[in-house]
């Protein structure tokens, strides 16, 4: 699958030799962390729903379809996906909440070019999570889908979420986790995501942006700790749900009325 004609040549196919390791990319911060993200998603947008598809046996797909379905909505709700990729979430919450009023946000050019050209209908713009360029309590609802390890601050992202969060309003996090489960399928995960995934995407796509993205799951927060901050933010966490033994986690919480 070729990448978009519009960023064919300002994205090669390949993380440049000077790039940061996978490992070093990880604990990135503020603009060298944007700038590596944005890189490695230009790159992979035209091809990165089928990869994800084929690295995560249609876990993910799986887990995102059930854990927003398990979303309160409402006619006339205010909704911001963060980081909306391809604007999968976008399109299914428009489908389940047609009379919302939802936008998809992403740093990455290449794959809001990809999200435009699935929906021309649907509303998207470039931002960054540390400063969301809409005024404060713009939202009843601030989803983030596979994105949050990604950020440049996780502090500075929290803190813009909520900030245009409205009273009431509802952050939801999805997103692969280090695994809790036995030391058997935690060494077993490391090894699929270290190794193996590379392997299977080598044909297809960069192996080494698919290793900075297993690199930013395992070396990932726990999803305990983002509920920490969560409330340390004044939200009430109302829920963690936990997919294949602790390796992803939906995280609902709710701002007070």
């Amino acid at each position: 699958m070729a990448l978009p004609a519009r960023i064919q040549e300002s994205a090669p196919e390949t993380l440049p030799e000077t790039s940061p390791t996978p490992v070093v990319a990880v604990g990135l911060r503020g603009d060298d962390k944007r700038h590596f993200v944005r890189g490695v998603f230009d790159r992979l947008a035209g091809r990165y729903d089928a990869m994800n598809l084929l690295i995560s046996l249609g876990q993910t797909s799986w887990w995102r379809w059930r854990s927003l379905k398990a979303l309160p909505l409402h006619a006339g709700m205010r909704i911001l996906d963060v980081g909306c990729g391809t604007g999968w979430v976008v399109r299914h919450l428009a489908g389940r909440a047609p009379d919302a009023t939802i936008e998809g946000m992403d740093l990455s050019e290449g794959m809001l070019i990809e999200a435009r050209a699935r929906d021309p209908q649907a509303t998207y713009f470039q931002g960054d999570v540390t400063d969301i360029p809409r005024e404060d309590g713009s939202y009843d609802l601030v989803t983030t889908v596979f994105t949050l390890r990604n950020f440049p601050d996780l502090d500075a992202s929290l803190d813009d979420m909520v900030r245009v969060l409205g009273p009431g309003g509802r952050i939801f996090i999805l997103d692969g986790f280090p695994p809790q489960g036995p030391a058997l399928w935690r060494g077993f995960h490391a090894l699929w995501m270290r190794h193996i995934v590379p392997l299977l995407v080598r044909p297809f796509a960069d192996h080494r942006s698919f290793r900075y993205l297993a690199e930013s799951i395992l070396r990932h927060v726990t999803p305990d700790e983002v509920a920490r901050r969560l409330e340390a933010r004044g939200l009430t966490v109302e829920r963690i749900h936990r997919f294949g033994l602790g390796s992803a986690a939906a995280i609902t919480a709710r701002r007070a009325s």
